[in-house]
């Protein structure tokens, strides 16, 4: 029974030497206007993820969003955001990758232009970001994302583009175990 037991010790702590799990979250602000209309967003987004080797990771961003709009409207969603992340690049400590995945947002708007209700909404969208990742030690990785390359529908409203600028940079933080 002893040796059973250090056996199964044993078996554990290998495992979680090669620290192939992660979790962590990201926080993001965004800024912009659309067909004129100005808007400010937020995001705490918990995310759990897996190493599959040193150049793929599967993850998913679980949590809430909220955008503000011009005027007093206001969009209160939950988000759930799997993807597939490929690091391309390694310099020292840091690395350069792709994620590409799918988002889909569901959640209250509150419209005080029109009738002053609040009315269900979801939107959905794919697309692949640009980031980097800091290895600031064995178990911790700070990332950085900026911008979105893809295809979002909300309703009735589809957009395909490419954003890259400062409106839409995300920052985030991720331990392995």
């Amino acid at each position: 029974m002893k040796k059973l037991f250090m056996a199964a010790i044993l078996a554990v702590t290998s495992i979680a030497a090669n620290a192939q799990l992660w979790a962590g979250g990201q926080a993001g602000f965004s800024t912009g206007e659309v067909r004129g209309i100005k808007y400010t967003s937020f995001n705490i987004l918990p995310e759990i993820g897996y190493s599959l080797n040193e150049n793929w990771d599967i993850a998913m961003l679980i949590g809430d969003e909220y955008t503000k709009v011009k005027h007093a409207d206001a969009l209160n969603a939950f988000v759930v955001n799997p993807y597939v992340r490929y690091t391309f690049a390694k310099v020292g400590k840091v690395g350069f990758f792709i994620d590409g995945g799918f988002k889909i947002k569901t959640g209250d708007f509150y419209d005080s232009t029109f009738d002053k209700s609040y009315v269900d909404e979801t939107a959905w969208g794919i697309g692949i970001q640009p980031g980097v990742k800091f290895a600031a030690t064995d178990k911790l990785t700070l990332v950085a994302k900026l911008g979105n390359l893809g295809y979002t529908s909300v309703d009735d409203d589809h957009a395909f583009g490419f954003d890259a600028n400062g409106n839409a940079l995300s920052f985030g933080a991720y331990f392995a175990f």
